[in-house]
């Protein structure tokens, strides 16, 4: 009798709710992307068993978005992210919905957590991230042992999971993340694939001309935590700043495939400067695990926004990817340049 009148509370509540709150409009999707298209080269002075020589790296995406707020003012939105490289064999990377209200904001779908959606990483300009010359450009050596983390600090996490974003309080919000399994299945096949749960805490204020930006966050998964913290500053055209990431990993969870394994830390830190349309900045950024394998990027980048929507870019970089391995061929370094063309739509 109890399970009985509790159903038919639940129903009438949720009746009553979806009577007041009524759509002015429906959701009505817009078309949104990007597209970059960047040309490089690089010249080792320890080639790793590979060869050197030019390149191109092009990244394509459409997105679709649209929301409606309903005459209880919660908002609810809707995007979908669609790859458009051909050799991508994943089309819609990225999709999920948002309900948001003076309650802050829940999200249900495949993209980041908290964890990358709240850090806050070093200053860099053109384009081009340390991770993205760690892997693309400069590349490892064909004895790397590949055990040294991800110069970006991210999770790298789009599986389908769960997020609650609180309202901003005097510049504070924080948000947590729960993606009941790593990987393609809806149910994880082992322990070490479930359950990862990322929390974040983040500062975005003003004092006067001085900007500050700041962020803490850990994930956690079968033995897996994982640390970050990052603080930017900013003040009449310059920003600096950085962050440090550790990782402590006894599970060889799924989670940890973009960040590396085993223990160690990553830190990077950058400066910036932007005047009209015209920026330019340094970020170095470097690794140091436990076993000694290690990865460092030295990046100067500078940027030009030809109008709304259109950059042109270019780097220069001077790299070293398993620092410390041994083998012939483990290690790799040298220097290359990266230009390219950013669009967004």
């Amino acid at each position: 009798m109890k399970k009985v009148l509790f159903g038919t509370t639940m129903l009438v509540a949720a009746g009553a709710f979806a009577g007041a709150a009524v759509a002015a409009d429906p959701i009505t999707l817009k078309l949104g992307g990007k597209q970059e298209q960047y040309f490089g080269g690089f010249a080792s002075t320890k080639d790793g068993g590979r060869e050197d020589g030019f390149g191109i790296d092009t990244d394509t995406e459409v997105y679709f978005s649209g929301s409606t707020t309903l005459d209880n003012g919660i908002t609810v939105a809707a995007r979908i992210e669609l790859e458009a490289e051909a050799d991508n064999n994943v089309n819609a990377d990225k999709q999920w919905t948002t309900v948001s209200g003076a309650f802050g904001k829940i999200e249900a779908g495949q993209r980041s957590g908290v964890f990358d959606e709240f850090m806050v990483v070093a200053p860099t300009v053109g384009a081009v991230s340390q991770g993205d010359i760690q892997g693309l450009w400069l590349g490892k050596g064909n004895d790397d042992p590949d055990v040294y983390t991800n110069l970006d600090q991210s999770l790298d996490d789009d599986d389908a999971k769960v997020t609650y974003v609180t309202p901003q309080f005097y510049g504070f919000s924080a948000g947590v993340s729960y993606t009941p399994n790593v990987g393609s299945s809806l149910v994880a096949p082992t322990k070490k694939n479930r359950d990862l749960v990322q929390a974040a805490l983040g500062y975005d204020a003003e004092f006067g001309d001085v900007g500050l930006k700041a962020s803490g966050a850990l994930a956690t998964q079968s033995n897996l935590w994982v640390y970050q913290g990052g603080v930017n500053l900013s003040y009449a055209g310059f920003t600096a700043g950085g962050a440090y990431t550790y990782i402590d990993d006894n599970s060889a969870s799924a989670a940890a495939g973009a960040m590396g394994n085993g223990q160690g830390s990553v830190w990077s830190a950058g400066l910036a400067y932007a005047v009209g349309p015209y920026s330019v900045g340094f970020t170095y950024g470097q690794s140091a695990i436990d076993d000694g394998v290690d990865a460092a990027i030295y990046k100067v980048g500078g940027a030009y926004k030809m109008g709304p929507g259109i950059d042109l870019v270019g780097n220069v970089f001077y790299g070293e990817n398993g620092i410390g391995a041994s083998g012939d061929n483990a290690s790799r370094e040298g220097v290359g340049a990266v230009t390219g063309i950013v669009l967004s739509f």
